[in-house]
């Protein structure tokens, strides 16, 4: 069992000082589901499913052990992240780690190691939050230097580096990593970082006490090079609807349901046959793919089948989906 703690509104707004770069997070499921995952969720408003703020008592719930939230990296008014986190869950991951931290000590660049349930979290923090770009220009670049797997470029495992975007659309969130210092609901326990004692402002004074990377530094890191090709994003070209030989346009998900956010992959919706149900009250189930709005799942596990009934347009003979 985790420890509870009851930590001030002081030592939440010093977590906030170092973390947290965008108001937007999500909550992590309180329980495991039946199938072992134990997700997150936007933190939204029941009624008008706006995105709720994080503020300092989210935080001491998430520092006293009540809840359990994730954070964006990166802010999409300024494309900037306060932190670089580089999470690793594979084989031979904390080595992995240990030498990436060591190397980066060797830049001048100090890298806080936070355990994790299957591997481990290094963080990097920022003096003033840095261009998400120019973060993953250097890691990718010191990661692929040393040998360390990188995620992604053709590889299922391997480190995966927060930011993971270059920037953001308005509207997009990216990606989120778990807070520090909380509890991962899966396991049950609390992670810490390895250098300080087991108590949140002991945790955060180590932080605090940290080098912070600065902008000039890495721009002095990063001179003369780029995000290795391999890792570029993909840039997809616009879906464009298929008209029928009967001159009726295909399905089109969009068309019937009302998107409540997007991600750099995804757009989300209330699942129609979860409403139909009564269920899918967060109105996020639906996943539908930004990139070809033709591929959309139900993350409840409705089928296509029965979103389409839902919808009065069920799935006719030879008829795309």
């Amino acid at each position: 069992m985790y420890p509870h703690f009851c930590v001030s509104r002081e030592t939440a707004e010093d977590f906030m000082r170092l973390f947290v770069n965008r108001l937007a997070y999500g909550i992590q499921a309180s329980k495991p589901l039946p199938d072992g995952r134990a997700p997150y969720y936007l933190a939204q408003d029941w009624y008008t499913k706006e995105p709720k703020l994080l503020d300092a008592g989210v935080v001491r719930m998430h520092l006293n052990g009540d809840i359990t939230i994730n954070l964006y990296a990166i802010n999409p008014r300024t494309q900037r992240s306060k932190w670089v986190a580089i999470d690793a869950d594979f084989d031979g991951a904390v080595e992995a780690l240990f030498q990436l931290q060591w190397e980066l000590r060797q830049d001048g660049v100090d890298a806080a190691l936070e355990q994790s349930r299957r591997g481990g979290h290094l963080w990097i923090l920022a003096r003033t939050p840095l261009l998400a770009s120019e973060c993953r220009i250097y890691i990718y670049n010191l990661a692929l230097r040393l040998g360390v797997p990188v995620k992604g470029g053709g590889l299922k495992e391997g480190i995966e580096v927060f930011p993971k975007q270059d920037h953001l659309e308005d509207g997009e969130y990216g990606n989120a990593i778990r807070a520090p210092l909380g509890v991962h609901r899966k396991s049950n326990r609390r992670y810490w970082f390895y250098e300080a004692e087991l108590t949140p402002e002991s945790q955060l004074a180590y932080l605090n006490g940290v080098k912070k990377l600065t902008e000039e530094d890495l721009k002095t890191f990063i001179q003369g090079m780029n995000l290795p090709e391999a890792y570029k994003p993909v840039v997809a070209a616009p879906y464009t609807p298929r008209v029928s030989f009967a001159g009726s346009q295909e399905f089109r998900i969009l068309d019937y349901v009302r998107t409540t956010r997007k991600d750099s992959r995804n757009l989300w919706a209330r699942c129609p046959s979860c409403a139909q149900a009564g269920r899918d009250r967060s109105g996020d189930n639906l996943a539908i793919q930004v990139k070809d709005p033709r591929f959309y799942k139900c993350w409840a596990g409705c089928s296509k089948e029965e979103i389409r009934a839902a919808l009065g347009q069920p799935i006719r003979h030879n008829q795309p989906v």
